[in-house]
């Protein structure tokens, strides 16, 4: 059992912080940094909110039961900070933190304001921006400010994406010198692992009754745009022939509701399967024969080397950040393509028409849809194709892996 200011062994004490447990994909990776950094440092996972943490973790779990206050006046919100930076102030004297990785900009603030442990000691502060900031917000003043004070006082701002890099810098002003591009990783031992597990009965059975399924994972928010997923279908379907094909959509969140409707308005009730969160979504991955992404934006789409580690082709909308990086690493990271590519580890097609911020807009009529559509069929159809990518998904997949990562991590951790 560590003690206050003792980590017993000549481990950096190492503090990952998040919001809470059960969000989207930033508070995935920070769950699985955990389990990453394990081997090298004593690890603490300080949640502001950990009543529910739905991601596999290890180290000290620290929950400050702080939960936010969404709906509380400016005073109380700002209030409920000056608590968070209390509590993780005093947990980086107990702990003797040596550095403190913030995940998303909630916890990079307090992180910041929260200082840097014991007098004496020199905590480094280390902030994760987990999107492209131009898309997932505003580049108004404030936010522009906001950013810098986030960059000028951590020792590093961590993009995980180059284009996220590099838009951080254009558009908001933060110095090249501050950034730097680390890849999220996937637990590829834990992945293979879990992916031949026994599927429930209600998914067994949805998998016999077709014989082509495609898969996606995340979280049911209007940025993933999953019904797309449910108009590809469609098409597949009735203008394709392709009557034995069904979708798995795993994950909830607020547009759940809205899909459900998008799914009865096509009729489509016996053939999309939506089981909700799962402990195990590698076992659906290992069972379909091509994971779809149709985001409007991602930051990395780590979902994507999670397919490849199951032997599952993907296709993905070559949106602003992260998919072609994955999927065609030896091209330029900022091309697109207007069509269908071809790429190295999937196929990438034609972005869809997002114009930024709450500004989003029906598809109908928007040629990325077709292309979409064309892409997974020639991947169902195309057996050669198929198999190639098949073939290299687990080189795809080990680019991302904890072994290469890692690395840099307990480098920018050691400076």
């Amino acid at each position: 059992m560590l003690k206050s200011g003792d980590s017993g062994n000549n481990k950096k004490n190492v503090a990952v912080i998040v919001q809470n447990g059960d969000g989207g994909g930033a508070e995935r990776m920070a769950a699985n940094m955990t389990l990453g950094l394990e081997e090298y440092c004593n690890v603490f996972f300080v949640l502001f909110d950990g009543s529910n943490i739905i991601y596999d973790h290890t180290g000290k779990v620290i929950d400050l039961k702080i939960p936010p206050l969404r709906e509380a006046g400016p005073l109380k919100r700002i209030g409920n900070i000056c608590k968070r930076v209390k509590a993780l102030r005093a947990i980086k004297k107990k702990y003797d933190i040596d550095a403190a990785i913030s995940h998303l900009d909630g916890a990079d603030l307090v992180n910041i304001l929260s200082g840097r442990g014991r007098a004496g000691r020199k905590c480094r502060i280390i902030s994760v921006y987990h999107s492209v900031p131009s898309v997932n917000e505003s580049c108004s003043l404030p936010h522009r400010l906001f950013h810098r004070f986030i960059a000028a006082f951590s020792d590093r701002y961590i993009m995980v994406s180059k284009p996220a890099a590099r838009d951080m810098a254009d558009n908001f002003g933060v110095p090249g010198k501050k950034l730097s591009v680390i890849y999220n990783f996937s637990d590829l031992k834990r992945i293979e692992r879990l992916k031949d597990a026994k599927l429930p009965e209600d998914a067994e059975r949805f998998f016999a009754e077709h014989k082509r399924v495609l898969v996606n994972a995340g979280r049911m928010e209007k940025v993933k745009r999953q019904e797309r997923l449910v108009k590809l279908l469609n098409s597949l379907r009735l203008e394709k022939g392709m009557r034995d094909t069904g979708l798995v959509i795993l994950g909830d969140g607020p547009e759940r509701e809205n899909l459900v409707k998008i799914v009865k308005k096509f009729s489509l009730e016996e053939h999309v399967y939506m089981p909700g969160n799962v402990d195990n979504p590698f076992m659906y991955m290992s069972r379909s024969a091509v994971y779809v992404l149709c985001s409007d934006y991602e930051g990395l789409p780590m979902a994507l080397t999670e397919a490849a580690a199951c032997s599952c082709p993907a296709v993905s909308c070559d949106m602003r950040s992260g998919a072609r990086e994955i999927l065609a690493p030896k091209t330029e990271w900022s091309a697109h393509t207007d069509d269908i590519e071809i790429a190295e580890y999937g196929i990438l097609t034609k972005p869809f028409d997002y114009p930024g911020g709450e500004n989003f807009t029906p598809d109908d009529g928007d040629p990325a849809q077709g292309f979409l559509t064309e892409a997974v069929w020639k991947m169902l159809t195309d057996e050669e194709l198929r198999m190639g990518y098949t073939a290299k998904s687990h080189e795809c997949a080990y680019r991302f892996s904890p072994e290469r990562i890692i690395k840099k991590w307990m480098k920018l951790i050691a400076e």
